[in-house]
């Protein structure tokens, strides 16, 4: 499988790991962080939580994807 929109030019695989998400196969990076990365234009801070707005773990298109700061802020926000 080769990443959808917003993917690198040099066309890496993915994997869908056994938790349901998409990761690249060479170095183990879930896509929707990439993705996020690649957005915000900065590496993901230690503890920041990328939340996929509609559910979907393969939907990694970059409206779909939200940044928290933390997991106990996620929890609260997405999953009352």
């Amino acid at each position: 499988m080769k990443r959808k929109s917003g993917s690198s030019s040099r066309g890496a695989k993915t994997v869908i790991n056994k938790s349901g998400y998409r990761q690249f196969k060479d170095t183990g990076t879930l896509v929707h962080r990439w993705v996020e990365e690649n957005k915000l234009g900065r590496k993901l801070k230690t503890g920041e939580v990328v939340h996929h707005k509609n559910g979907n773990r393969l939907d990694n298109s970059p409206g779909n994807l939200k940044v928290y700061a933390n997991q106990s802020i996620h929890m609260k926000k997405e999953h009352r």
